[in-house]
């Protein structure tokens, strides 16, 4: 099978969710694969191993999607890009992490870009089946390892200082997102359907408020204190 190309399979006539996984190792893919076997719901399942070609299949629509699964390691980006353009493409499919990276920041990171649930490589093939017909209920599946994560850094200072405490909008940490991901303050402007003038105050008050005085300064601070 070639990872690179759009692969369905096991189309059924019970079934009606699209899955997209975005994996680069042959052995997990398999896994995850085994994994769905037994989901008599699924219509398809399109397999990319690396971020770059996941982000193209969604960001030209080329592809409708019911369910993601995506790995953080992927051998070109964080898994953390994938998810953002997938939530952005896709506001509302649940998005489930399948990783073996368990750290707290990419744990926080995941979660905060819009990830629904994080199950580790290491847990049960029936642990990530089950994990996945609850994230498509509308629960969100944690391994038990990085739910004790989640409970020690609940309500914790980060560098000394909340993350609400940097007060930032909802649109001025999107301004501030789609500017960590390389676009300009021209594409920023037409992604956000805002105008450039927008666009340039939401930078200036990101400054103010994170006490920044660059584009990188400010990305670099926001990455620190786990805003993107």
């Amino acid at each position: 099978m070639s990872l690179e190309q759009v692969t369905p399979i096991r189309p059924t006539s019970h079934a009606n969710y699209t899955v997209l996984v975005v994996e680069d190792n042959p052995l997990f893919q398999r896994l995850i694969d085994n994994a769905l076997k037994d989901l008599a719901f699924i219509n398809s399942v399109t397999f990319c191993q690396t971020g770059a070609h996941a982000n193209e299949l969604i960001e030209q629509g080329k592809l409708a999607v019911d369910l993601a699964l995506v790995d953080m390691g992927l051998p070109d980006m964080n898994g953390v890009e994938v998810i953002r353009a997938i939530r952005q493409r896709f506001a509302e499919i649940p998005i489930m992490v399948i990783s073996i990276i368990s750290t707290e920041r990419n744990v926080l990171a995941a979660i905060r870009a819009g990830a629904n649930g994080y199950i580790l490589k290491t847990d049960s093939m029936s642990t990530i089946t089950h994990a996945i017909e609850a994230v498509l209920q509308g629960n969100y599946p944690i391994s038990p390892p990085l739910a004790r994560i989640l409970f020690k850094l609940a309500g914790s200072p980060v560098n000394g200082k909340t993350i609400e405490a940097f007060n930032l909008t909802p649109r001025e940490l999107e301004t501030l997102r789609h500017l960590a991901r390389g676009k300009s303050y021209e594409h920023t402007a037409q992604l956000m359907g805002i105008t450039l003038s927008t666009v340039q105050a939401n930078i200036r008050h990101l400054y103010r408020k994170l006490g920044a005085h660059s584009q990188v300064q400010a990305i670099s601070k926001a990455r620190d204190a786990g805003l993107i």
